[in-house]
């Protein structure tokens, strides 16, 4: 073949266009490959996080063995060295007959009392979240199963009920503690001289038996209710105390500023929240006691506008002291009275006025002391849900 006859061939081959020329493909120039629309998408959905896909894609992946559920760690959790994410059940426990729309802050608070608030606010990011079914928690191990110690008092109680009832008892003689003392078991004392004592329920009825005896005991309340185990029951009695605590113009033409007449209360408010231990046979108790005592006016004169009458207006300036006792009780005996003593409140809810409303030395109450008798039993009866008041905190 003649070299004329080579060239006509390879101009009839050349007219036949390849599908991929070699100077189109630059893979083997750049050594970079063209993506196609497939392998595009595919690398978009793998850059969105994982909680901005929809639900469709979610339920397209397969689950992995260890991958966890939508309700464990937040994905957002900022991971501290030796912390980590728990949730644990309460459902059982707030499915309980509640007064309290929030049954479940009372197992925070008791969490607080056994872990203190000082491990959830250190260096460390600490978190404790309570929700109508379940308790979360990001803290270590030694927290954590702190908190699951309190979770399982409440929702694997020995007995989910409780029959509480107290008394309040204005004594006039502290010498009703000669024949019992010895048989009085101290635990636990206040700011202001309080003291806490637990004793027999035999021995707490002779003690009241004698006070119905003597002259100058006075109960002031005697209430017995049902209630959940943890939650807080309120206990409040007490009494108005007008005064004139200032003057104010009288609409009537011509009166003038008169005095006005404003009001204190006066009374005992005690707060407990008890906690079945595991065995059921002793409880934690977390009570707060105050009492607030008006214990005298003092009268003074002001000069005042009037029209009519004298310029001089009688004022009231008042006396009043408050004692608080804040504490939680442990190891309480289950059938054991728990007696309180809130110190001497002078006359506290009883009158003040003395013989003839003089303040007559020996007339007037001096010398009272509140005493607090609380007893506690179990009970698998349900309390009925009522409208009655509840504690506001």
């Amino acid at each position: 073949m003649n070299r004329r006859s080579l060239l006509l061939i390879s101009t009839l081959l050349g007219g036949l266009a390849p599908f991929r020329l070699l100077a189109q493909e630059p893979s083997r120039r750049s050594g970079k490959a063209v993506p196609n629309s497939s392998s595009r998408s595919r690398r978009n959905a793998e850059d969105v996080p994982r909680t901005a896909r929809n639900d469709d894609e979610e339920s397209l992946d397969e689950p992995t063995e260890n991958a966890p559920s939508r309700d464990e760690v937040p994905p957002n959790l900022p991971t501290e060295a030796g912390q980590k994410w728990q949730t644990f059940d309460i459902s059982k426990y707030t499915s309980l007959t509640h007064d309290d729309p929030n049954p479940q802050n009372s197992i925070v608070d008791w969490i607080f009392r056994r872990t203190t608030t000082a491990p959830w606010h250190g260096d460390k990011i600490a978190v404790l979240s309570a929700s109508r079914s379940k308790i979360r928690a990001y803290h270590n191990a030694k927290v954590l199963d702190q908190v699951a110690e309190v979770v399982e008092r409440f929702t694997d109680a020995q007995s989910n009920y409780l029959k509480i009832h107290v008394r309040f008892v204005a004594a006039a003689d502290t010498r009703w503690r000669y024949a019992v003392y010895k048989r009085l078991n101290p635990i636990g004392s206040g700011p202001q001289g309080q003291q806490i004592w637990s004793l027999k329920t035999d021995d707490s009825a002779m003690v009241l038996t004698q006070m119905q005896v003597w002259q100058g005991f006075q109960n002031i309340a005697n209430q017995a209710h049902r209630m959940v185990n943890g939650q807080t029951l309120l206990v409040k009695t007490s009494a108005p105390r007008p005064f004139t605590g200032g003057i104010q113009r009288d609409s009537a033409v011509g009166q003038g500023f008169q005095p006005k007449t404003e009001q204190l209360e006066e009374g005992v408010t005690l707060r407990i929240s008890p906690l079945l231990s595991y065995d059921g046979d002793t409880l934690d108790a977390a009570i707060e006691l105050t009492t607030n005592t008006v214990r005298n006016y003092h009268q003074t004169k002001v000069l005042a506008p009037r029209e009519v009458g004298p310029g001089e207006v009688r004022l009231d300036v008042p006396e009043v002291s408050e004692t608080r006792l804040n504490q939680t009780v442990k190891g309480w005996p289950i059938g054991q009275t728990l007696l309180i003593s809130g110190g001497i409140q002078p006359g506290i809810l009883q009158s003040k006025g003395g013989l003839f409303n003089m303040k007559i030395p020996g007339t007037v109450p001096t010398g009272t002391e509140l005493l607090v008798f609380v007893d506690v039993e179990l009970d698998d009866e349900a309390p009925v849900k009522k409208s009655a008041r509840r504690d506001p905190r």
